[in-house]
């Protein structure tokens, strides 16, 4: 359907206008949280565990993140990968501070994302969602890309946003 602009009622154009203002400004807030470069490995056929690792960004006030879902999988907890009295030890993290400009890297040998309970085993180009919630009820989505099994880092996403998605 096409129309003129001059063919809208004033109350039809001030509505437009304050639903746009509004989604400028939800747009704009939820952009302080982002999630990039999620990526995972891919699991035994027999495997029911998995793992991601990816980066957060903060750009605005200070906020923790508490936990993370997908709906291939069960669970998914943060865990740390801590090397203690010469042994290499994973143990749970109930929270994570993010504060802003300063980015939280989950990678090998260090914070991830373990998947539990997957749905079917994880295999290289399969992608899927994650999404990531914080203290204060913000939640972020991203497309985790399965990498191959010698992966060492995300995939290239030069020029894109890695399918991030913001939700309130």
């Amino acid at each position: 359907m096409r129309f003129k602009l001059s063919q809208l009622s004033p109350g039809a154009m001030a509505a437009g206008a304050l639903a746009l203002s509004a989604l400028t400004a939800a747009h704009a807030d939820d952009m302080s949280l982002m999630a990039s470069g999620a990526w995972s490995r891919p699991t035994a056929s027999a495997s029911m565990a998995g793992v991601v690792y990816v980066t957060v960004t903060d750009s605005g006030a200070p906020t923790t993140l508490v936990g993370a879902s997908t709906p291939i999988a069960a669970q998914a907890e943060m865990h740390q990968s801590l090397m203690q009295n010469g042994m290499m030890e994973m143990l749970p993290v109930k929270s994570l501070p993010i504060a802003p400009a300063t980015p939280i890297k989950f990678s090998p040998g260090g914070y991830h994302i373990m998947l539990m309970g997957l749905s079917h085993p994880l295999s290289a180009g399969q992608t899927f969602p994650l999404t990531l919630t914080f203290g204060d009820g913000r939640r972020v989505t991203t497309t985790v890309t399965v990498q191959s099994m010698t992966a060492s880092g995300p995939p290239d996403t030069t020029g894109s946003m890695g399918g991030m998605k913001m939700s309130p």
